[in-house]
């Protein structure tokens, strides 16, 4: 039964995934077409990627002089993603997870000649499942969980209990940006939001912002920051939220635009993003408006035509082009991703990010050495260390104030013009305005 508690989780799903984005061939910075998708077709001819791999990549140096194959004994390594789900689900992060250990394997000669194997496990957008799959990893003796999607995180705790590191994926609980033993590379809903309105207020120079968000939580927890940060700054925001089932976002943007505001940001994602964009473009709405990378996605920009048009979105990704890392991404997802059905251009680019940078971890400890607790101070040592596809990252709690599982929460905007997104800002760093 799809009991009313369900459906509102589920259903925030779409806001969850706010700082998904996903770089395409057609992006530009600075007015640049990339190179990227070229890039790509050569490596197709190639014996393996490492054969055709970008240099000075941030895993140059992981990178044996040909394809090794691994063959020692495995290392055990998890994954927990709703990979299924009465309303939602998101199999792509878990592909992109098999993806990238099919690559190290196969490529990397593993960690030192040890193989991943990875143990994944479902949580069907139960909160009792959720809870299972972490004491499955628990009993697996896994050395750590790659995030995914998990709506409730009811089974982090149980990991921080066994001392287990959960790495990445895409934050959408409390516990998942607050673990003791959690290591984010995404800032979420939350990182969305402070960076669209550090954007809108330093360098669009807004006083008045609306920000539409969801009844829900940690949702409302980040429109909370985001308000808090706006009145510090001198401005005036206008909170206008939505229920989390059902919410009208045709009616709240037309709340919003009442306000006479500046800029407005509407912290929606998935189903929302179609509506908010075109009721943009229906009511002539004629200052910045700034959605969740999430909407940024072909088929949703495609769906919408020319109301995409001047839209900005947060990318938490660097656009310039040619960039090493997404050129071995597209590389790797090219030759290993069929395998599992898995589309580059999806949330599992995040994925795939954090497989690399638990990858580079691990790699540092030596194959015979790796257990929770060396990952675990890997992470907690880490400071300025390069991110794959992102910004370095640094894991002493200190990174973003009341979060402290994030390592890079740090963002960069960027605005459709012509059909492709241009980037219009470097990295921000949120936490350093916030305290401003």
């Amino acid at each position: 039964m799809r009991t009313p508690k369900l459906l509102a989780a589920i259903a925030a799903i779409s806001l969850f995934t706010a700082a998904c984005s996903e770089e395409t061939p057609g992006n530009k910075v600075d007015g640049t077409t990339t190179t990227v998708a070229k890039a790509v077709v050569d490596c197709q001819t190639a014996e393996s990627v490492v054969a055709c791999a970008p240099d000075d990549s941030t895993i140059d140096k992981l990178l044996p002089a040909k394809a090794t194959k691994a063959t020692g004994a495995p290392i055990r390594i998890g994954t927990i993603n709703q990979d299924t789900g009465p309303l939602a689900a998101f199999p792509e992060l878990t592909s992109a997870d098999q993806m990238a250990i099919d690559f190290i394997n196969t490529e990397l000669n593993g960690v030192d000649g040890r193989p991943l194997e990875l143990i994944t496990c479902d949580t069907q957008g139960s909160p009792d499942i959720s809870q299972s799959c972490a004491q499955q990893m628990v009993t697996k003796k896994v050395v750590a969980v790659i995030g995914g999607i998990d709506i409730w995180g009811t089974g982090i705790q149980t990991l921080v209990d066994n001392g287990i590191p959960l790495v990445g994926g895409i934050p959408v609980s409390f516990d998942s940006v607050r673990g003791e033993t959690v290591f984010q590379f995404s800032a979420g809903t939350w990182g969305a939001a402070v960076g669209m309105a550090q954007y809108a207020m330093d360098t669009l120079k807004a006083k008045k912002i609306a920000v539409i968000h969801a009844e829900f939580p940690p949702i409302t927890d980040a429109g909370k920051l985001v308000e808090k940060a706006i009145i510090a700054h001198g401005g005036t925001p206008a909170m206008i939220t939505v229920p989390i089932i059902g919410g009208d976002m045709a009616q709240a943007l037309n709340q919003a635009a009442a306000t006479d505001p500046d800029a407005v940001l509407a912290l929606t994602a998935d189903t929302g993003c179609v509506p908010t964009m075109k009721t943009a473009k229906q009511i002539d709405l004629k200052v910045p408006l700034m959605v969740t990378g999430a909407c940024a996605a072909p088929k949703i920009i495609d769906s919408v035509g020319d109301a995409a048009e001047g839209i900005i979105f947060n990318l938490e990704s660097d656009l310039t082009p040619n960039n090493p890392d997404s050129v071995l991404y597209r590389a790797a997802a090219n030759r290993y991703g069929p395998k599992y059905k898995y589309e580059a251009q999806s949330a599992g680019t995040l994925s795939f990010k954090s497989t690399m940078i638990l990858y580079g971890i691990m790699r540092n400890i030596g194959g015979d050495k790796v257990t929770p607790e060396a990952i675990l101070a890997g992470f907690r040592a880490a400071k300025n260390e390069p991110g794959f596809s992102g910004h370095p990252f640094t894991c002493d709690g200190k990174q973003f104030p009341g979060y402290p599982a994030m390592c890079s929460p740090q963002q960069t905007l960027g605005q459709l013009k012509d059909g492709a997104i241009q980037q219009v800002t470097p990295w921000l760093d949120i936490a350093a305005w916030l305290k401003q």
